[in-house]
């Protein structure tokens, strides 16, 4: 059963952002009244595991999913105004024909 800390504990775990602080003293109570083992398992990670599960795929190569996985966290950020916008992801050289 997830729970608001099981939650939060994931989001901190695959974004790779910090909680704002304003949020700090709320997480750690939390936190302490819920205590839950931490996977490590960083959203790149699971990325990588995900698309390269053994039937190599021919669409992207190990760059590419490195780039990818840049771009998501990029907005994956907790504080809206350190996301990427829309704009900015599209100016991404990755986005562009070659």
């Amino acid at each position: 059963m997830t729970t608001p800390a099981i939650l939060v504990r994931q989001m901190l775990e695959m974004a790779n952002d910090e909680l704002p602080e304003r949020w700090q003293q709320t997480w750690r109570a939390m936190d302490s009244a819920s205590p839950g083992e931490k996977s490590g398992y960083k959203f790149q990670e699971w990325l990588e595991e995900m698309y390269f599960d053994g039937e190599r795929n021919d669409d992207l190569t190990q760059e590419d999913i490195l780039k990818v996985g840049e771009l998501v966290r990029s907005v994956l950020q907790f504080e809206p105004s350190k996301r990427a916008s829309t704009k900015e992801m599209l100016q991404e050289s990755w986005f562009k024909a070659e």
